[in-house]
Parts: C-alpha cells; structure tokens; sequence
C-alpha cells in the first residue's frame, strides 16, 4: 500500500492562539450577520404576506346591500 502523499503537506506546528480567536472572531461575526439578515427580511416577507392576505379578504368579503 502507497503511503499517503498529502501527510508529507501536514505541519506539525499548531496554529496560534490569535489566529485561532481571529477566526473564532469572523465565524461569530458571519453568524450574527445572517440572523439579523434572517431577521428583518423574514419579518419583511410576513409583513408584506400578511398585508396581502388581509388586502384579499378584504376585496373578497360580501358588500352589504342598502
């Protein structure tokens, strides 16, 4: 059996603290970036999918005769 190629690219040094937290930091950043993106456009499609439903009924309801 051949021995794996890609050990040889393998560092035995670990990664700094730093970097570590750095990309702990970016990860964390992303994370709360696309739930307030979550957030306000799920809230605006809602708003605008509720708005239009009552919009609906309301054109749709009988109209009282006088």
């Amino acid at each position: 059996m051949a021995e794996n190629p890609f050990k040889d690219l393998e560092s035995s040094e670990k990664a700094p603290e730093s970097l570590k937290r750095a990309i702990v930091s970016e990860i964390d950043t992303i994370r709360n970036t696309s739930i307030i993106i979550d957030l306000y456009v799920g809230n605006f499609i809602n708003t605008i999918t509720a708005s239009l439903g009552t919009q609906r009924s309301q054109s749709t309801a009988p109209k009282e005769e006088l």
